[in-house]
């Protein structure tokens, strides 16, 4: 469920049609109809976003105990209401630093709750880890279906045309409206890379060698020397991890290991 915040001003500024009251309505709504898992978004960083209403939207989250958590830091998005705003000098996001802060409290509130942080915008009690997201990070095949949709098959990713009309009269006409492109090796080396070090558990290193050429995977391992001597990664046995608290800078990290 979608809730992003439990702070009414936040929730119109985010033009979302619900408020705080309707939010949680809906989820014991949920709970009453019998559905025993339960997932909840929450957005953070972002400027109208105190970090004593942020302690106050977490705590009403765990107030709620769902089996699963996902929080994302807002991202300023070209052709739309927000952007126009940042483009104009509108809109200040929030510094690095204070963002930061908010994703470092989530993490030691979920944590002293009792949930895991198994991913880096996913926590969930023991034995509630999304499965459906978990294939896409553990390299697993999966089938799209409907416009927009995606498929991967291990070597080729194609995506369905966006348009329902063009989907729909492909399929009528016994074709498929898609697109496709085939990965080369760079492309799998680097996507392991990258969904591996986007989960907790990490990157296994011999699985990643068997991907790569030995130029390719010479390149990798004096990369890989630089992040351990910075303790930006660490390795425990044949995993390469990032650490808890440098999570939120991940995406420069996965960035210096790709070939």
């Amino acid at each position: 469920m979608g809730i992003q915040s439990f702070d009414d001003e936040d929730l119109y500024w985010m033009n979302r049609r619900h408020d705080s009251a309707m939010a949680r309505e809906a989820y014991y709504i949920a709970r009453e109809c019998g559905f025993a898992n339960i997932s909840l978004d929450l957005i953070f960083g972002y400027s109208l976003l105190s970090e004593e209403k942020w302690v106050r939207n977490i705590e009403t989250l765990l107030s709620l105990r769902p089996e699963h958590i996902s929080s994302y830091q807002l991202g300023i998005e070209k052709n739309t209401k927000l952007g126009a705003q940042f483009a104009r000098g509108e809109y200040s996001p929030l510094s690095d630093e204070q963002s930061y802060l908010q994703y470092s409290t989530l993490q030691g509130m979920l944590s002293d709750a009792g949930y895991r942080q198994y991913e880096i915008s996913n926590f969930a009690l023991p034995g509630f880890e999304a499965i459906h997201n978990s294939s896409y990070w553990d390299y697993s095949p999966y089938l799209g279906l409907g416009p927009s949709a995606h498929s991967f098959d291990g070597d080729t990713r194609s995506w369905n045309c966006a348009s329902i009309i063009k989907y729909t009269n492909s399929l009528q006409n016994g074709k498929r409206c898609f697109q496709s492109e085939r990965l080369t090796s760079g492309d799998k080396f680097n996507e392991r890379v990258m969904l591996s070090l986007r989960r907790v558990e990490g990157l296994d290193i011999k699985s990643l060698k068997e991907l790569s050429l030995m130029d390719d995977y010479a390149s990798f391992t004096k990369q890989l020397k630089d992040l351990l001597r910075q303790g930006l990664v660490v390795e425990e046995g044949d995993k390469i991890i990032i650490p808890s608290d440098k999570l939120f800078i991940s995406d420069g990290i996965i960035r210096d290991l790709f070939i």
